[in-house]
């Protein structure tokens, strides 16, 4: 898997646990897909992060899986399964219920307002059971609340899943899609059952009722893991569940404030468009000027703060969707801040509170190493160092490790450093990246008690690079770079 894909692995489990404070370490399962790891069985990488204590009992852990099979999707007919009326008693998503403090906060909060719809659909192939509870959605993300049931003599694991609603389907490799399981693993036993959610964010687009949710199911050995990205390998079974789902089912409890407000940070330009109240989430969207000299990336720890009477409410910690986990942004001049429901949907006044913003200069968005002289030349900000591997790490001719350190690294609860696929040596002339072949204990983010981060991280220029012209730089994507300077805007006031 490279690297990217890894680090935007990471970013989306980093947003769908930022209010799991019941644990300490988060797992996430990435599918090693024939075409990037030819052969490989499923790695399984952590990510740890202080201030998430442990849970013996009933935990809810992420899977993250891609089908990354030979750059597109699969395209192989697979056996129809058959569909019918789900018998299983759901108990009003009574597990679901049991676990909302862990959940998603959106879909916490359709839960408590009994907002899901039933969907009571299965599909049976080979022994294996896909029965759909119910789905939500507000326009803007989608909640599929699904089991799976193995009435076979072997284990058996997601392979693929993907949400087909009207003409969006998840794109390849599923930006923003995520996977949860209720209970700590995702591989489900034999004659065992196991629930999940699944969700996404939507495009605006969405606009018909039609939705099929499909669910590749495959045995465990290595031999079945290694060949499960193809729908023809023998150890793989695809299930379908059609159904209707409104993509409008909440509009009559939603609220827009238009806002067209200017919020100023370190002397860049932030248009915040409107504010979206929906029964999920509160929604603010954003635009970055085009003239600013520098690229922003986040948010440093928005408040909103709403008004109503002689109240008021500040929410915090917003998730945010960008064109990294989302099609509905096709570059990075747009973000979305999701914040958690608001009791007020229609406020007195609203502002917008900001502790800062994590940006690069525009000129400055670049890594220069000396692989001869093992230093490093140019880098944003401060606190990056080259990092001498250890065996442990398994570093291959031509990798670098990079360690950076963030202070105020508390509030980068959304992004990690994004690096470019290719590389520029001293005389211009550009070169790919090389992908790792091997995965060390290398490449960790962690968060200590007095709000310093650590992410490490690699970058492989491949065996040659040695031979090519000194320095080599990197392109960056993505970085985190703390600008502190705490900034506020009024959004809207009815007086």
């Amino acid at each position: 898997m490279v690297e990217k894909e890894e680090r935007i692995l990471r970013q989306n489990a980093q947003d769908v646990n930022r209010h799991a404070e019941t644990f300490q370490e988060m797992k996430i399962y990435n599918a090693m897909r024939k075409g990037i790891t030819e052969g490989k069985k499923r790695e399984k990488r952590r990510i740890y992060s202080t201030g998430m204590g442990v849970t013996a009992a009933a935990a809810v852990a992420v899977l993250l899986t891609f089908s990354f099979l030979n750059g597109a999707p699969v395209t192989e007919v697979s056996e129809h399964s058959v569909q019918t009326a789900s018998t299983k008693n759901w108990d009003d998503f009574k597990e679901y219920r049991l676990s909302s403090r862990l959940l998603d906060p959106a879909l916490a909060s359709a839960l408590e307002q009994n907002l899901v719809k039933p969907v009571r659909q299965s599909a049976e192939s080979k022994g294996y059971r896909v029965d759909v509870a119910g789905a939500v959605t507000d326009g803007r993300k989608v909640f599929v609340l699904y089991s799976v049931q193995n009435n076979t003599d072997k284990e058996i694991d997601h392979a693929d899943f993907s949400l087909q609603f009207g003409a969006f389907k998840d794109p390849y490799p599923g930006k923003g899609t995520v996977l949860m399981m209720l209970g700590p693993e995702s591989r489900i036993p034999p004659g065992q059952s196991v629930d999940f959610i699944y969700s996404t964010n939507l495009p605006p687009s969405v606009h018909s009722k039609e939705a099929n949710y499909h669910v590749a199911l495959t045995e465990t050995s290595e031999e079945a893991l290694a060949s499960s990205g193809s729908r023809k390998s023998k150890y793989r079974t695809d299930l379908d569940i059609a159904f209707e789902l409104d993509p409008d089912m909440l509009k009559n409890q939603q609220h827009t404030l238009t806002a067209d407000r200017t919020l100023t940070v370190d002397g860049q330009k932030i248009n915040v468009r409107q504010v979206l109240y929906t029964p999920l989430s509160t929604y603010v969207d954003l635009e970055y000027d085009k003239n600013n000299e520098k690229r922003i990336f986040q948010l440093i720890n928005p408040v909103l703060i709403s008004k109503k009477g002689d109240t008021a409410e500040k929410i915090y910690y917003p998730g945010i969707i960008t064109s990294d986990n989302s099609v509905a942004y096709s570059d990075d001049s747009k973000a979305t801040l999701v914040f958690r429901n608001s009791r007020y949907s229609q406020p007195d006044s609203v502002t917008l509170k900001t502790f800062g913003i994590s940006a690069v200069d525009k000129d400055q968005m670049k890594i220069v190493v000396d692989l001869d002289k093992k230093q490093i030349i140019e880098a944003p900000g401060s606190g990056l160092e080259l990092v001498e591997p250890t065996p442990e790490d398994h570093a291959e001719a031509g990798e670098i490790l990079l360690r950076h350190k963030i202070y105020n690294g508390q509030f980068f609860k959304n992004t990690f450093t994004i690096l470019a696929d290719s590389f520029t040596d001293a005389e211009g002339t550009v070169h790919k990246r090389v992908n790792s072949t091997v995965l060390g204990n290398f490449g960790s983010h962690m968060l200590s008690k007095d709000g310093t981060a650590v992410d490490e991280f690699q970058f492989n220029f491949g065996e040659k690079a040695k031979d090519y012209p000194q320095p080599l730089t990197i392109p960056i994507e993505r970085y985190q770079n703390p600008i502190m300077d705490t900034q506020a805007v009024e959004l809207y006031s009815k007086n």
